[in-house]
């Protein structure tokens, strides 16, 4: 990897620069790594795609949707409504249910700072939320 104001992530640099800054990463697919970020207090798995020129960031499952539809639909409010409030990320429903919370950064000049932010950004997010959403289900 360069140095210097002129270094840039792509797919080929992108696991050694998640390691450089302390997330050891696992390559699961040809443009996907499996890695964890610590916030509220725990751990939680985050995914990191490289696809279609972007460079995606979610942490998969936040929480898992209720069975039950009064605690679902109440989950499902508070993720629009933050969804409002947020900057820079966004809550969404993966096809297992499941809440997900992700960034996305256009990878063509995607620099080391974005993903340090990135990183922080979904940290930042589940420290204030996390209590919240979990609290839902009951």
């Amino acid at each position: 990897m360069t140095t210097g104001s002129d270094v840039r992530i792509d797919k080929e640099n992108l696991a050694e620069h998640l390691l450089s800054l302390g997330y050891p990463s696992t390559p699961i697919a040809g443009d996907t790594w499996r890695t964890h970020v610590t916030a509220a207090g725990r751990t939680f798995p985050l995914l990191v795609r490289a696809h279609a020129g972007y460079l995606t960031f979610a942490v998969v499952p936040v929480v898992k949707t209720p069975e039950d539809g009064v605690r679902s639909a109440a989950l499902y409010d508070a993720l629009l409504r933050l969804n409002h409030v947020l900057m820079f990320a966004k809550f969404s429903i993966d096809d297992d249910l499941d809440v997900v919370l992700s960034v996305e950064y256009p990878l063509g000049q995607l620099d080391p700072s974005e993903v340090t932010d990135a990183l922080t950004v979904l940290a930042h997010y589940l420290d204030v939320h996390y209590a919240e959403l979990a609290g839902l289900l009951g």
